[in-house]
Order: C-alpha cells, then sequence, then structure tokens
C-alpha cells in the first residue's frame, strides 16, 4: 500500500492506494463504527500514476 487517506466527498470511506506494475488503483472501505465494523466498498480503475487517480477520488485534506 502507497498511503490511505479519507476522502474529500464522502468523509466516512477511506481510500487505500496501491501501486503495481507502474500503475495505481485504490480501494474504498467504509470506516468502521461503533455499530459495524470496516467494509469494503470497490476497488477504483488502474490509473497511470497516484495524482491521477487522486483527481478522480481526491483526500480531505492535501499531505503536503
Amino acid at each position: 500500500m502507497s498511503e490511505k487517506y479519507i476522502l474529500l466527498n464522502e468523509p466516512d470511506k477511506t481510500m487505500f492506494v496501491f501501486s503495481k506494475n507502474g500503475k495505481a488503483y485504490g480501494h474504498i472501505v467504509k470506516n468502521k463504527t461503533d455499530k459495524a465494523p470496516a467494509k469494503f466498498v470497490f476497488e477504483t480503475p488502474t490509473y497511470d500514476t497516484i495524482e491521477a487517480l487522486k483527481a478522480d477520488y481526491p483526500p480531505l485534506e492535501s499531505n503536503g
């Protein structure tokens, strides 16, 4: 896993970013709550760069 971040438009979900063979993709997971465990929602399409993935799935806050 390259990094993880909370999604800007869906703060109840976290993006886990992965890189493989020079491509980037992500898994979106619904965050754990007091009443429900974390739940895998879906896998994104493959992107050429992490920046391109973040353009379509922006983080809540930028890390730099």
